[in-house]
């Protein structure tokens, strides 16, 4: 053998050495606290569709409270922002209203989402995962880590840090690895399941065989009502329980440096979208502005009409105040959707660029008299027709855009940050509609 050969150098030479899992005691203990916490969930059907005085209510109340109580455990060193005690309250008061039947205006299927969004953007800010550390500018990408990227990153999170427990509890003396205990139990619970599906088997292929063992078949013959139904909540709870333990646990182990890339990253991305000529996006946001305004001209006289009773000749007072609302806050939406484009997409920004500027103030100012005129209309059917619970979250919809629309407003004239405000003028007078 030629000793001097030189060796081979390892592909893997001069990468990184992978960090060795670990787990805190709050983290292991708060892991098998989730197992509850995903039983209950599943278990107690948890909805909307009962009264305070249920008892599926207070299941509702201990699921709610353990999950506070496990964000809290594993974040508590965490420094607390103070937006955290919005979205924390408006979980509460949404919770709060449904159970206690003030709700009127949302269901129980809307009060659940509404939990949920709540709930989630509550673990984000408490946690600190917020990219920006608050709501803003960034929040569809903040959506899009606390609903899938950081759950289902973690989703295997939970049983890690209770196979780490195992590993960290165990006695001295007695070296077995808790992925050998997991499989083994696994092993013994299918052999048995074999085993009494053979003796079955061999039961119905021989009448005497059967008529012999009949106290032995009886033995193996599971009576536990309701055995199956655990089984399949179990199950059911699993996925479940990864999900809720890897957004609530996964939020902690975000470094800082790790969010300062992500932000690098989307403005960088952002930065390189930004290559249009401003003077086409002008164009393009004036070609909408125009067709709005010939709207506008062509119904002058019943822009309003709503309020003075003026109507279209042909249109009767229904027929003109539902025709239109729900297209007039879907127009509004769209412009929306072009403004945030036309700020993306633009070379120079609306701040810089006064022709920019000022096409979308105008813009915007259209959206604001399409709101007027939804308002108008519901103002109609409401005087007409009567008030109910659905037309008032027509009302809170027209308020939250045209909200909107000034904050936007107000955000391009003085170049301030009006996002974060709308957000949450939105979520808190959703809330509070949860006490009509």
């Amino acid at each position: 053998m030629n000793e001097n050969k030189p060796a081979v150098p390892s592909p893997f030479e001069g990468l990184p050495e992978r960090k060795a899992f670990s787990a805190s005691r709050p983290e292991i203990w708060t892991a098998l606290a989730m197992y509850v916490a995903a039983y209950l969930y599943i278990d107690k059907d948890i909805d909307f569709s009962f009264s305070a005085h249920d008892s599926t209510a207070g299941w509702l109340i201990a699921f709610t409270v353990l999950l506070i109580g496990i964000t809290e455990v594993l974040h508590w060193n965490r420094k607390r922002p103070a937006e955290s005690w919005i979205w924390l309250g408006c979980l509460v008061l949404i919770e709060a209203g449904a159970l206690l039947g003030c709700s009127h205006v949302w269901n129980g299927a809307q009060s659940m989402l509404f939990l949920h969004l709540a709930f989630v953007w509550w673990v984000l800010s408490r946690s600190g995962a917020l990219l920006e550390g608050r709501t803003g500018r960034l929040l569809p990408v903040d959506a899009v880590f606390g609903f899938f990227i950081i759950p289902f990153a973690n989703f295997f999170l939970r049983i890690r840090c209770l196979f780490f427990g195992l590993r960290r509890f165990k006695p001295k003396k007695h070296r077995i690895k808790p992925e050998t205990i997991v499989w083994s139990a696994f092993s013994l619970v299918l052999a048995a399941v074999f085993f009494v599906i053979a003796f079955k088997l061999l039961a119905g292929a021989d009448s005497h065989f059967r008529r012999a063992l009949a106290k032995l078949l009886e033995s193996f013959t599971f009576q536990w009502d309701g055995f199956d139904d655990f089984i399949g909540t179990f199950l059911l709870s699993l996925p479940v329980g990864a999900w809720l333990f890897g957004l609530i646990a996964g939020t902690g182990r975000i470094k800082d440096e790790n969010k300062a890339a992500h932000v690098k990253g989307v403005d960088d991305f952002l930065g390189a979208i930004h290559g249009v000529p401003t003077v086409i996006w002008v164009g393009l946001t004036a070609a909408f502005c125009v067709l709005y305004a010939v709207f506008f001209v062509l119904h002058a006289r019943y822009l309003l009409g709503a309020f003075t009773r003026n109507l279209p000749t042909g249109y009767t007072l229904s027929r003109y105040a539902r025709q239109g609302f729900f297209e007039l806050c879907k127009l509004m939406a769209v412009n929306f959707a072009l403004l945030w484009f036309v700020t993306r997409l633009s070379r120079e920004t609306v701040w810089t660029h006064k022709g920019l500027k000022i096409i979308t103030i105008i813009l915007l100012s259209e959206s604001l008299l399409f709101a007027v005129i939804a308002a108008s209309k519901l103002w109609l059917y409401i005087d007409c027709f009567g008030f109910t619970p659905l037309r008032l979250q027509s009302a809170w919809l027209i308020c939250s855009l045209a909200f909107g629309c000034i904050a936007a407003i107000w955000s391009i004239v003085r170049k301030k940050e009006t996002f974060r405000a709308w957000v949450i003028f939105s979520a808190v007078t959703l809330t509070a509609l949860h006490f009509w």
